[in-house]
């Protein structure tokens, strides 16, 4: 769940601004966001920062130049003041703040908190390379304060933390890396069908509830057609996909059931955190393989549309198509985890009637059982005003962007 997300300095927002997912100043975190503005309000800059964030979290050890300072957009206005991003989210059942100052040359500051019980605790404080970590937080010391001679000073502490499994921050890091997807900018026919390939292949059930949705839309397609796995991959994909099958249930179960929570945590040591973070690194390790399996043979995908006997390649497809394409088995791996999506011009080539089924499936309380989030961008007033943006059965925060006489993007609650 995100709550909130802070920015200063990143392109065309140049002071602090916050997007919080709630309604007003309430506290619990609504399905959907959506955020409205005139083109170049600053839509895309708001997604990007979102996006810029997770990147630097997941990448800044083994993706930026240990030479370089960090990787940062600042508004042209003010080039030299630092850049700020701060995110309120639960991870594991556990509220957490995170927040990290980047300068030209260097990370100026970096932090990170919990709050159980409505409690602020400090878990770690980096100011350059002095770092504090709170006294709730004695035992892992050791293990945070050692990778600190580990990190460059154009690096985030989190970023390293996450990959050298520092106890107290991984629950943070794993938020950043499987529960948050940030969508913006062009995907290109391959990747969209590599999306696609990965979420029907992945069980029977994924493909029928793809299709029904596609033939919902009116698109004219009335069948997926997928080849079978390589022979190289298909039984460690099988393997895999058992096990994700039964982690998943046990987690259910866990979730339903606390007698059988307490029954496994007896008899097996396992908790209902650890099932979760089991079924994560499961489900990556799946997708992973069948990227290798793609790069190799391609996926093969193929469209039958109603009254044509050749399957259609998606590069054939139309623009609405891929669209539908790009953004349903997105959204439907976000409603299946419970993730938090962010979706930059969600209406883009496409009518609003099939736009609004889409913001629907979080809207919907049958469809969104785990808790999942939309948090998306548009230009079209209408889209909003179709009751998805003031009614409170949609359950629905609606924000608005725009640009000042200055240059600079300004977001306001309405």
């Amino acid at each position: 769940m995100l709550r909130s997300f802070q920015v200063t300095n990143h392109r065309s927002l140049a002071e602090r601004q916050e997007l919080r997912s709630s309604k007003g100043n309430g506290p619990v975190a609504v399905p959907v966001t959506a955020i409205h503005g005139a083109t170049a309000a600053g839509k895309t800059n708001l997604i990007d920062a979102l996006g810029q964030m997770r990147d630097a979290v997941l990448h800044s050890v083994t993706g930026w130049d240990p030479y370089a300072g960090p990787v940062r957009a600042p508004h042209l206005g003010f080039p030299d003041r630092p850049s700020e991003f701060v995110a309120e989210f639960v991870a594991e059942g556990c509220p957490f703040t995170y927040g990290f100052r980047l300068g030209n040359a260097d990370v100026a500051a970096e932090w990170l908190y919990t709050h159980p019980h409505s409690r602020k605790r400090i878990i770690f404080e980096r100011t350059g390379d002095q770092l504090k970590v709170g006294p709730m937080f004695e035992p892992a010391r050791y293990g945070i304060t050692a990778l600190i001679p580990l990190v460059r000073p154009n690096a985030l502490l989190l970023s390293l933390a996450g990959q050298m499994y520092a106890e107290a921050l991984v629950p943070a890091y794993r938020w950043f890396e499987s529960m948050l997807e940030v969508q913006h900018g062009p995907t290109g026919a391959d990747a969209v069908a590599r999306r696609v390939g990965g979420h029907i292949s992945r069980s029977p059930e994924n493909a029928v509830r793809l299709l029904t949705l596609l033939r919902t839309a009116e698109l004219g397609i009335t069948d997926l057609l997928i080849p079978e796995h390589d022979p190289l991959y298909a039984d460690y994909l099988r393997e895999l996909d058992g096990d994700i099958a039964e982690t998943a249930k046990q987690a259910e179960l866990c979730t339903s059931s606390p007698s059988h929570a307490d029954k496994l945590l007896r008899e097996n040591g396992i908790t209902e955190v650890m099932l979760v973070r089991d079924l994560t690194n499961l489900r990556a390790a799946r997708d992973a393989l069948y990227t290798r399996m793609v790069a190799r043979r391609g996926v093969g995908l193929g469209l039958v549309h109603d009254g044509i006997d050749a399957a259609f390649d998606i590069a054939d497809e139309s623009t609405a198509t891929l669209s539908v394409l790009r953004l349903l088995p997105t959204m439907l791996d976000a409603l299946d985890g419970g993730r938090v999506l962010a979706v930059d011009d969600i209406g883009a080539h496409l009518p609003a009637e099939a736009t609004d089924r889409l913001i629907q499936l979080f809207q919907n309380p049958e469809t969104n059982s785990r808790g999942a989030q939309l948090i998306f961008t548009t230009g079209n007033r209408g889209l909003i005003d179709r009751g998805n943006g003031r009614s409170q059965r949609t359950r629905t925060a609606v924000w608005q962007i725009r640009r000042t006489e200055h240059g600079a993007s300004e977001l306001a609650s309405l």
